[in-house]
């Protein structure tokens, strides 16, 4: 194993562990571009009301300088994928349409 690859994987980890002592999800904290917009646009509405909760959480202990309790933060997978399956569709149908326009 690579120095590169064990760093990554360790960063990974701290990353993790941050998000999750917040109660976010990776994906809750993408940077919302035309394409997350629209992703997000067709999430099943109580899959995004928990993502709007867990923003909404995560802004209070924010600041309030708090973090969720250790047995609470360590449920969480902060890596799960909610969006990721309606961004693909997102993106594939950009792609086809960029075709389709050629």
């Amino acid at each position: 194993m690579s120095f590169l690859t064990k760093f990554a994987q360790a960063y990974r980890g701290v990353v993790g562990k941050e998000l999750a002592s917040r109660g976010l999800l990776y994906e809750d904290i993408l940077v919302e571009t035309a394409d997350v917009k629209l992703a997000l646009s067709r999430l099943p509405k109580d899959v995004l009301n928990a993502r709007e909760q867990r923003i909404k959480r995560a802004m209070v202990l924010s600041s309030q300088q708090r973090y969720l309790p250790e047995e609470v933060a360590s449920k969480i997978d902060p890596y799960s994928q909610y969006l990721t399956p309606y961004l693909q569709a997102v993106e594939s149908e950009a792609a086809e349409m960029a075709k389709l326009a050629r």
